[in-house]
């Protein structure tokens, strides 16, 4: 199969193209640094530079490939309303996905695109599936839904390294779903070359675990038994986040999405259709976590 990827050489684009490649597939990798060219090369795999946003670019990428890879990046680079930026992307790349011609599009989404504004920044994922379900009947469409990403925990590598603490507005003891990139490429590989018909969607998950539990797991691994989660209230939480960073505008939308799964049941559709859990899990991250607190 001809299959192209968004997402560059990112977290899950990479082993998914290493993935597809070991099996015999004809990858195209889009990425908008030109400067890793070189590198989609080595690995085997086309190499496409140009933009997401742009039309022609996108519809002369994917014409003649069998399956596409959806996913948005850095949608707003900051800036701007999310999900105006979430409804315009999404809205290219299915003019793109029509144009060609393609038939199968897997799209990389996230847990909470069943719901609404209410739970912030991961709205944007129900503006996308919303958008690439309207535009595309008949094309075979998948949605992964893949739950927190281990590796956001990185965030919290300074006040560890400072405090000892793991700050969060979110709820301290209730459990949330965590995943592991590497447990989402065997996903993506089928929904891209074996999917089910029609339009589906798909949660991924590896492991269940409150911010207590890791705090405590990862203290084991850093060796800091005094290791701690603490709850903040919300405004400090956007405090901390600016001054560490992070553009005011999806601050607003990150910590209004930690509030909700604080307050609300965010993960009931998650329960409803609840993933066979991959076989990473945290205990295996936190020897990844301790490598980069020992470098950072």
């Amino acid at each position: 199969m001809k299959i192209i990827l968004t997402g560059s050489l990112g977290h899950i684009s990479r082993p998914l193209a290493q993935k597809l490649i070991a099996t015999g597939h004809t990858v195209t990798v889009i990425s908008h640094n030109a400067a890793r060219a070189d590198e989609i090369t080595a690995l085997g795999a086309t190499p496409a530079i140009g933009r997401i946003d742009d039309l022609d670019f996108l519809t002369a990428t994917f014409t003649g490939a069998d399956a596409v890879y959806l996913m948005i990046t850095n949608a707003t680079g900051g800036q701007g309303d999310l999900f105006t930026a979430g409804k315009r992307q999404a809205t290219t790349y299915a003019n793109a996905v029509k144009a060609a011609g393609v038939q199968r599009v897997v799209n990389l989404s996230s847990v909470g695109a069943n719901l609404g504004p209410e739970v912030g920044a991961l709205h944007i994922y129900n503006v996308i599936e919303g958008v690439l379900t309207q535009e595309l009947p008949g094309v075979n469409l998948t949605f992964l839904r893949p739950t927190g990403m281990f590796y956001n925990l990185f965030g919290s590598l300074q006040s560890i390294k400072r405090d000892h603490v793991i700050y969060t507005n979110n709820s301290l003891t209730k459990r949330g779903s965590w995943v592991a990139p590497a447990d989402i490429v065997p996903i993506a590989t089928q929904a891209l070359t074996a999917p089910q018909p029609g339009v589906t969607s798909q949660y991924i998950a590896s492991d269940e675990r409150s911010y207590t539990e890791i705090a405590s797991i990862l203290g084991q691994a850093l060796a800091l038994p005094d290791l701690k989660a603490v709850q903040i209230d919300d405004a400090t939480m956007t405090r901390n986040l600016i001054a560490g960073g992070m553009p005011a505008a999806f601050t607003t939308q990150y910590v209004k999405m930690l509030a909700y799964q604080r307050e609300h049941d965010f993960y009931a559709d998650y329960r409803a259709h609840h993933p066979q859990l991959g076989p990473t899990k945290l205990t295996d991250f936190a020897v990844t976590f301790a490598q980069a607190y020992r470098q950072a």
